[in-house]
């Protein structure tokens, strides 16, 4: 972790004025004593260079010295979090590091306000801070609600107990304030998940007839394609055996990366093609055809399946607004159902048409069987009260 040994105020041209910023001497304090790294770093402070301006620029340096100061007694909590997560980014994906960054920031903006130090964090304050998760107002407009999901609030906690281990690792503390608090969950949060039965599907595919995104959510629901595997297809997947093979993610929190791998090694797999997904691909390899005509030396030839006319990879945003609108527009379906909710309904289908659990899990590419088991108890319900009609039927009847 990087330590502050010495700083100055200095200045600097931006867009032809002069600004004040925060230079610091650092050191990495995990580094060997016989070959310690120094490096500097440069903090902007907004300040045009004035005579008012520089006392304010003092107390700014200051404050970044103890920020980035060694001594624990004198760090504050949300300090530490920003200073823990710069030492983590060289070793995350970009993606990773960004999901990090957008949970960490509920973390650093709530302990800013309150100001605890590292050293006087105690569980009670880890305790207050998972009950606000539960009950803060968040958001504006359609995206405005109470409280964070069970899942943000796990994942939070996940980075929260992770940083105050790291804390006693560096000997900043003797024991982690997070290590005995309990993760809470809002029992409210708790819903029945929607999916696509066998019953369904023909609804299902009706709904999706005609949008240009309809081979997307057929292979989606046909096997059990994550979003990121969709959008990572490209034609060079479909080898010369005849199948089709994921080993290709595009994934965004803030960008939108492609990744020459999957999300873990039993997430690649390959699958035979069926004559109607073929058919399906071969009309949208035509109609890239035509458009890499149309576009010429603009269009973008990425070899994603796909694209927009111009060859450029859709957005996985765009794959999840474009399919939760179909489902608004239709009454036939659950409008609790959402893109992945196709996943689920891939493992229903496959389980109560007599497939194998462990062939089930090999097809979608769980790493773990408990996980296919998971989504059959959930998607079970419908079966089981199609038999308790039968038994009711049988019974009663008489």
């Amino acid at each position: 972790m990087k330590e502050c040994k010495s700083g100055r105020v200095i200045t600097k041209k931006r867009k032809g004025t002069e600004y004040f910023f925060l230079r610091l001497n650092l050191v990495d304090s995990e580094s060997d004593n016989t070959q310690k790294k120094y490096t500097t770093k440069d903090i902007a402070t907004n300040l045009m260079v004035s005579k008012r301006n520089q006392s304010k620029a003092n107390a700014m340096l200051e404050d970044a010295i103890t920020e980035y100061s060694a001594n624990a007694e004198r760090m504050y909590y949300h300090n530490y979090l920003k200073r823990w997560l710069e030492t983590k980014q060289p070793s995350l994906e970009i993606t990773t590091y960004e999901g990090y960054e957008y949970r960490l920031r509920i973390v650093i903006n709530y302990f800013t306000e309150h100001k605890v130090l590292l050293t006087a964090l105690k569980p009670e304050h880890i305790r207050d801070f998972y009950n606000y998760l539960l009950t803060v107002e968040h958001g504006t407009g359609k995206r405005h609600s109470v409280g964070y999901s069970n899942r943000s609030v796990k994942d939070i906690a996940i980075l929260v107990r992770a940083s105050l281990e790291d804390a006693v690792t560096l000997k900043y503390i003797a024991d982690s304030p997070a290590a005995k608090i309990k993760t809470p969950h809002r029992n409210t949060d708790i819903q029945k998940k929607a999916y696509i039965g066998s019953d369904d599907v023909t609804i299902f595919l009706d709904a999706i007839s005609g949008h240009r995104l309809e081979t997307a959510f057929l292979l989606a629901l046909y096997y059990g394609l994550r979003r990121e595997e969709i959008l990572g297809l490209k034609w060079n997947a479909i080898h010369e055996d005849g199948k089709l093979y994921i080993e290709h993610t595009v994934s965004r929190v803030k960008s939108t990366i492609a990744k020459d791998r999957t999300k873990t090694d039993t997430s690649q797999r390959n699958y035979p093609i069926p004559d109607r997904i073929r058919d399906e691909l071969s009309k949208i390899r035509d109609r890239q055809s035509e458009n890499r005509k149309l576009f010429g030396n603009r269009y973008i030839d990425s070899d994603y399946v796909f694209t927009w006319e111009d060859g450029h990879c859709y957005s996985p945003d765009y794959l999840t607004k474009s399919f939760k609108k179909i489902v608004r527009n239709d009454a036939r379906l659950d409008d609790s159902l959402t893109l992945h909710s196709l996943r689920a309904s891939c493992v229903s289908i496959l389980i109560h048409s007599g497939t194998d659990i462990k062939d089930v899990q090999v097809w979608v590419g769980h790493k773990d069987v408990q996980t296919t088991l998971n989504i059959y108890a959930r998607t079970n319900e419908k079966q089981q009260n199609k038999v308790a009609n039968r038994m009711a039927d049988t019974l009663f009847s008489i």
